[in-house]
């Protein structure tokens, strides 16, 4: 690396040598710290960074390849999952959840080569959105919804409510696959019939952060034809950052919002 160079920052720092590091799950590291969270990020005026964290974009316009990290969460997901290149993929999917993650989930589904991606949410105008994007809308506690019971070969949670987590099962077909993504709070609990993940052969799987996937995730950012590029709804300057915050009133044509000092 050299001064000038545009790149990407994975901001997760593992000690290296706990059992879980050992075992090359750096992201689930006994005492994890992250630029950002416990060291200066992003919103800092100067922010130090190992050089090993750093990843070029090349080309890559900064708005789109600030979506790497997000996107290396949804690979790590995947990957738990095992829906990964080279893998047998899912013939159907469903993705709870429109916001940006949740789209970033569905659309990177997709692009591993699922054909049929349906995404549910009580909001209409995401559903819009996601429908935009190539995606099957589906409205939450739907009929239409509900006939679609274990007719989902994969299905995820990007929502974070327990509620939805513990009706996944219930959507997952015999021999599926569910995924627990989004981040429910910590003493939430839910409710699943033992019997019906042994008679079912349903496999769990759940998922945190990323785990040095950002290589692969600006990979496929470079790659991708402008759809997950969409998912930036907002552009702006720095000086707008506590004004936006305070106006935007949970407006669901809100995604990725990306500021920048260069504006």
């Amino acid at each position: 690396m050299k001064p000038g160079d545009r790149v990407a920052v994975d901001p997760n720092i593992p000690c290296g040598h706990c059992a879980a590091c050992r075992k090359g799950l750096t992201n689930l590291c006994t005492s994890l710290k992250a630029y950002g969270v416990t060291a200066n990020g992003g919103f800092a005026e100067f922010s130090l960074v190992a050089v090993g964290h750093l990843h070029d974009i090349g080309d890559l316009g900064f708005a789109t390849a600030a979506l790497a990290e997000p996107l290396a969460c949804v690979l790590n997901g995947l990957g738990a999952a095992g829906i990964e290149p080279g893998a047998r993929v899912p013939g159907t999917a469903l993705v709870f959840g429109a916001g940006p993650i949740g789209l970033l989930l569905a659309l990177s589904l997709k692009a591993r080569g699922v054909v049929s991606v349906a995404v549910a949410d009580i909001s209409e105008p995401r559903l819009a959105f996601a429908e935009a994007l190539g995606l099957e809308p589906l409205v939450s506690g739907s009929q239409a919804l509900a006939a679609r019971a274990k007719g989902f070969d994969f299905v995820a949670d990007a929502t974070g409510v327990a509620g939805v987590v513990e009706g996944m099962v219930g959507f997952t077909a015999d021999g599926g696959t569910a995924l627990v993504f989004g981040v429910c709070a910590p003493d939430a609990r839910i409710s699943v019939a033992p019997f019906e993940i042994f008679r079912r052969q349903i496999r769990l799987a759940g998922s945190h952060s990323l785990n040095r996937n950002i290589p692969q995730a600006l990979d496929i950012l470079k790659r991708d034809d402008g759809t997950m590029a969409r998912l930036v709804s907002h552009r702006l300057p720095l000086a707008e950052l506590l004004p936006f915050f305070a106006k935007s009133g949970g407006d669901p044509a809100t995604m990725k919002v990306q500021f920048s000092a260069d504006m």
